[in-house]
């Protein structure tokens, strides 16, 4: 052999051939030990890899929040309510079992579960409750028992208590624990919530004040998710995100009617305009300000469908016939294409108007579109009623109302009450202070 490869091949044959025949038992034993070894690494990888690489969210969100006005999302991360909210927003048991109201809707004693802690290991009780609730007084009667008087009857409180309770630096009762809150001036800046099962991620939260901040912060992988978005217009062309919208049936919009404006004093008026205003599509349509799946919504109210050639009937009629009238139709700026479009189908009935966009509610408007949340309860007193200064945009009066609200949140009985609120919305779509239009959308871009 005198070609210096084949000798080289040769002499590796025999070394692997001669180390095999001596140590074959090492070999085979090396085998099975490491197929087993994989066999577990494959079976509890996932438990590892958990403990050692936990699951991460990273997640932007737009706004500035303290401590007392997180998201809701967010605070039911962390605790519980004394009660919670099924489907239809009645109330169901939460960190109360059961609970009776006494004294015709005056006094209510909660009846509280004993097999909870707070995340720093305390015990949950009655003296814990810290809800801050104008004309109530509450306090426990033993530490699993608690007393909430009011000076009037309200029947929408067990609703209300469905608010997550938290203790200082948001301690909870929930599933997730905060473990780092920081802070930019008096607002939140980061925020993560560690959970305390293992099959959840952890949830890391910023917070930006701009839309053109958090854009930044994801371009730049400060976060992976960006939520809440009022437009999808600046990611239509953007590659590698899942872009998805949310439908938020907690809130709607509505075009609402300054009746100290004498223009809107009319009925017929308001009317006219809400029959003039088109539809809107991909957006589920709203007809009253109560949720459809609310266990007081009722269906059988005025449907303004959009119908040009009717507006324009019964607007020869008003004040807005004369060639010099003028609306003024407000609004905010992600608001603007659909106050846009409303403006230009009001223009096409002959009623000249224009848009202006507005960073808060003007004193003086005429006509506003925002959004205005949907209460947990049917209870709508603080937005229609005569007495409510700030609340009531519309400044809207109507005795009739007036009475059925007050009505509404005195009466326990659930069947007498969804009879009220029948009522309540019927006679105030026909009077149309403000136009009922959709749920509006928020979006979400998520990294792929």
């Amino acid at each position: 052999m005198k070609n210096p490869i084949i000798k080289t091949i040769f002499f590796i044959y025999l070394y692997i051939n001669h180390f095999t025949k001596r140590h074959l038992h090492f070999i085979i034993s090396g085998f099975i030990a490491g197929f087993l070894i994989s066999l577990s690494t494959l079976k509890f990888y996932p438990v590892f890899s958990h403990i050692i690489f936990p699951y991460q969210k990273k997640i932007g969100l737009i706004g500035e929040y303290d401590e007392n006005n997180l998201p809701l999302a967010i605070r039911k991360f962390i605790s519980l309510g004394l009660t919670d909210l099924s489907y239809d927003g009645s109330p169901v048991s939460s960190l109360s079992t059961t609970w009776e109201a006494t004294d015709s809707g005056k006094k209510y004693i909660f009846h509280l579960r004993n097999d909870l802690l707070w995340h720093d290991g305390k015990n949950f009780e009655a003296a814990d409750v810290n809800y801050n609730i104008k004309g109530t007084y509450i306090s426990p009667l033993d530490k699993e028992t608690l007393l909430i008087e009011l000076k009037d009857p309200f029947s929408p409180l067990p609703p209300v208590l469905s608010r997550p309770l938290l203790r200082e630096n948001l301690i909870g009762l929930s599933v997730y624990k905060v473990t780092n809150l920081k802070f930019k001036g008096e607002y939140v800046s980061s925020l993560t919530l560690t959970p305390l099962k293992d099959d959840l991620p952890i949830l890391n939260y910023k917070f930006y004040s701009t839309l053109d901040e958090a854009i930044l912060a994801f371009k730049l992988g400060e976060i992976d998710i960006l939520e809440g978005l009022p437009t999808k217009e600046p990611f239509a062309a953007w590659k590698n995100i899942n872009l998805k919208d949310i439908t938020l049936t907690d809130k709607f919009l509505a075009v609402f009617f300054n009746l100290q404006n004498d223009v809107f004093r009319d009925k017929e008026t308001r009317q006219a305009l809400s029959f003039a205003i088109p539809e809107f599509d991909n957006h589920q349509r709203v007809y009253t300000p109560i949720s459809p799946s609310s266990w007081a919504y009722y269906n059988k109210v005025r449907i303004y469908k959009y119908d040009p050639e009717n507006a324009q009937k019964m607007l020869e009629k008003t004040a807005l016939a004369t060639s010099s009238a003028e609306l003024k139709l407000s609004t905010y700026a992600f608001y603007l294409p659909f106050a846009q479009k409303i403006a230009d189908s009001w223009n096409a009935v002959g009623v000249k108007t224009k848009v202006k966009v507005e960073t808060g509610i003007p004193d003086d408007y005429q006509v506003l579109l925002i959004a205005q949340e949907i209460p947990q309860d049917p209870d709508q007193y603080q937005y229609w009623h005569s007495s409510e200064r700030i609340t009531n945009i519309s400044h809207y009066s109507n005795v009739k109302i007036d009475k059925l609200l007050e009505d509404g949140r005195k009466t326990l009985d659930k069947e007498k009450r969804k009879k009220i609120y029948a009522d309540f919305q019927r006679y105030l779509v026909d009077d149309a202070p403000a136009t009922f239009l959709f749920f509006p959308k928020v979006y979400t871009i998520e990294r792929l």
